[in-house]
């Protein structure tokens, strides 16, 4: 698919119906709000960084696209003139002496060198990587110019271990942003191309379950509660985090209104002769009420939260944000996907293990336990939901 071409001056006219152009053809690609910014502000890049390198912006600008990869096309008019071109080449080998920095300066030789039909190979000295046509460069029999990619040349720096020459080229939007830039000339024409490619925008859909995680209960003392549900149930100890932390866990997870860090202890242990797993959860800061709320058989009431493990939890969190009588158990509208910061095999122990002992259960444990990622939400019953991605070690 192609947008319509947006004529180019140096009036701020153009660059605002260039804008809108790219907004109407972004929308007919099916973007969403973010990845229509940044093809509004490679948009507004391409038309600066052309308008400083030939001190005039008179050309075409126009969006192509297929699915999610997009290309911004930009042609421009080059000095064409005998002396405008020869006042264009020599502030051009003025960079080049500087050395070039900056992409803006890279692609200005670049130019200079293309228009000058290989008369000024050493405009090509700092950019000899990078070239795709397989024209060698700065050959004065050359025909045509060759075109060079911005992706090919930092790659062959990086392939170098030459990180101090892109100093000041990575400062730029389109080194931000942009997948590839290529330039090429064509007699007087020149062409900037911004190539990006966006990942599918999410979509709500409903979760996409593989079973149960656990069931989680509230308690004052973590290791009192693992023994009285041995003695009740026959629960099997599994494994358990001692006085764990996590800064702002607490605040984005909404478990605790006001707080932002918290310490807590927590112990799964499975229930035998079913696929159920108990979260038995004590927090030492801030504490809580410790006497449990007991209601009556016909009182509308529910567990802590139940956890079910999932495999689509990006698109699964929009579609509960957008059911009827549910809410997310942070109202705040900062609330988002949470992730675990990353957990050392030290805060992880098994209960059959010494507290000072690790092996290879710990490091395998700390790993998914950082891997996990959540969120938590309520129903119109008063019951908390919790749905996980990552948690494969426990529960059904």
């Amino acid at each position: 698919m192609k947008s319509k071409e947006i004529v180019l001056s140096n009036k701020l006219s153009c660059a605002v119906s260039a804008l809108q152009e790219v907004e109407q053809a972004s929308e007919q690609a099916g973007l969403d709000r973010e990845q229509t910014n940044i093809l509004r502000l490679l948009t507004e890049e391409m038309i600066a960084m052309t308008t400083d390198i030939l001190q005039d912006c008179k050309g075409t600008l126009w969006m192509e696209w297929e699915g999610t990869a997009c290309e911004l096309h930009l042609t421009a008019v080059a000095p064409i003139e005998k002396e405008a071109k020869a006042a264009f080449i020599e502030a051009s080998k003025a960079k080049v002496n500087a050395p070039v920095k900056g992409l803006k300066n890279k692609i200005s030789a670049l130019l200079a060198g293309m228009l000058s039909s290989g008369d000024y190979p050493e405009l090509y000295a700092s950019m000899s990587a990078g070239f795709i046509s397989g024209v060698p460069v700065g050959m004065p029999s050359m025909r045509m110019a060759p075109t060079w990619s911005l992706a090919a040349y930092t790659e062959s720096r990086r392939e170098e271990q030459k990180q101090a020459e892109m100093e000041g080229v990575e400062k730029s939007i389109l080194i931000g942003l942009a997948d590839d830039v290529v330039v090429s000339v064509k007699s007087h024409w020149v062409e900037l191309v911004v190539k990006k490619h966006f990942a599918a925008p999410l979509r709500a859909a409903k979760p996409q379950f593989t079973g149960l995680s656990h069931v989680c209960i509230w308690v004052d003392d973590m290791m009192e509660a693992v023994s009285y549900y041995q003695k009740l149930l026959g629960a099997v100890p599994d494994y358990y985090l001692p006085h764990w932390k996590n800064e702002g866990f607490f605040k984005t997870s909404g478990f605790i209104k006001e707080a932002t860090d918290g310490e807590v202890s927590i112990a799964f242990v499975n229930i035998p002769g079913t696929k159920l797993t108990l979260e038995l959860v004590q927090y030492h800061d801030p504490e809580g009420h410790k006497d449990p709320v007991i209601f009556a058989a016909n009182d509308v009431s529910g567990a802590h939260h139940v956890a079910l493990k999932i495999t689509n939890i990006d698109e699964a969190f929009l579609h509960i944000q957008s059911m009827p009588d549910t809410r997310l158990i942070n109202e705040s509208g900062d609330y988002q996907l949470f992730q675990i910061r990353e957990t050392k095999p030290a805060e992880v122990h098994f209960f059959d293990q010494d507290i000072r002992e690790s092996d290879e259960r710990n490091v395998k444990m700390a790993k998914i336990i950082s891997g996990l990622r959540y969120f938590c939400f309520i129903d119109k019953y008063g019951l908390q939901w919790e749905f996980e991605q990552g948690h494969f070690d426990i529960g059904d």
